[in-house]
């Protein structure tokens, strides 16, 4: 007689604190040079003048990553989107723009060993004659050392989420774990786009980035006519 064993994924929702605007709330000061990397790596990828982010650029340059966000998000949900994963000072933290996502489609969970961000976003043609949607999906892994019960969540008012997880208390990461200058991570996105002709575009594309967490982005869009 044979019995089968069933594993049950612990899942807990998390509750994402609302915050002020990013620079100017005291909370997000460990993010904020975070957040200056994240901005400075798609002002590196699209912008050909040579903005280098700091203290006294910081207004100005976030103004033209505004804008290259702006122009960009539409072709891909990714490529622009300011994000950066660290480990320092004992704690896993991840800061990402998800200003063009809905707060109120905005999910932030934790299962198993994962940190799962999802969030939905909506866009109107000017004549209003289509509307397209797109669904974000990010998941990070986070290394063995991070206290996992411990995981929080923050929402600026300008759209900057934080996740962070402190290293678990008394326990050292272990041997041959991730660390910023050793792991490897692909991350993998791909978008489709569907009308009503029942068309489909699909494209997708991974890039490999030397980060403490990995993560993986799946997008999808549609357009109803």
């Amino acid at each position: 007689m044979s019995s089968t064993t069933t594993t049950t994924k612990t899942t807990k929702s998390l509750s994402v604190v609302k915050r002020e605007s990013f620079f100017d709330d005291s909370f997000f000061t460990d993010a904020w040079d975070d957040f200056d990397k994240a901005m400075q790596g798609v002002l590196d990828k699209f912008d050909d003048t040579g903005l280098k982010v700091d203290v006294g650029s910081r207004n100005h340059c976030r103004d033209v990553y505004t804008k290259i966000r702006s122009s960009k998000i539409d072709e891909d949900l990714y490529a622009s989107q300011a994000l950066q994963i660290t480990e320092k000072d004992g704690k896993f933290q991840a800061v990402m723009d998800v200003k063009d996502f809905s707060p109120n489609d905005l999910q932030v969970r934790v299962v198993e060993d994962r940190v799962v961000v999802e969030g939905k976003y909506h866009k109107q043609s000017e004549d209003g004659s289509s509307v397209s949607s797109k669904s974000f999906y990010k998941e990070f892994t986070l290394p063995n050392g991070a206290d996992i019960d411990s995981v929080s969540t923050a929402l600026s008012k300008d759209g900057v989420l934080t996740v962070r997880a402190p290293k678990r208390e008394g326990g050292a990461q272990p041997a041959g774990a991730l660390t910023s200058n050793q792991s490897s991570v692909q991350q993998q996105q791909s978008s489709s786009v569907q009308q009503s002709s029942n068309s489909s575009v699909q494209q997708s594309s991974s890039s490999v980035k030397k980060v403490s967490v990995s993560s993986t982005s799946t997008f999808s869009s549609s357009s109803d006519f």
